[in-house]
């Protein structure tokens, strides 16, 4: 399996496994987590400022949530926001 992101329950620190090597979101820091599914891509807000580098920005908002990025789901979508 090869998962575009993974997330991170809320646990004690001691109990958590950072799961190196891929994308992730940490409950305990992020908040709450909203997925957001729109055809090829998943929108992905928390509700504390949470920023996910390797999701993508395509400035999204949500009322009472802050945008994390976009997830994209889609290879030929991906390529396409590319302009490829």
């Amino acid at each position: 399996m090869s998962p575009g992101l993974v997330v991170i329950g809320e646990a004690p620190s001691e109990h958590l496994n950072c799961y190196s090597g891929y994308t992730t979101i940490c409950q305990n820091t992020a908040g709450d987590i909203l997925f957001d599914c729109n055809g090829n891509y998943v929108d992905v807000f928390t509700s504390s400022s949470y920023q996910v580098d390797a999701l993508l920005d395509m400035d999204q908002e949500r009322g009472g949530f802050f945008y994390a990025g976009t997830l994209v789901v889609s290879p030929r979508a991906e390529a396409a926001h590319l302009g490829q």
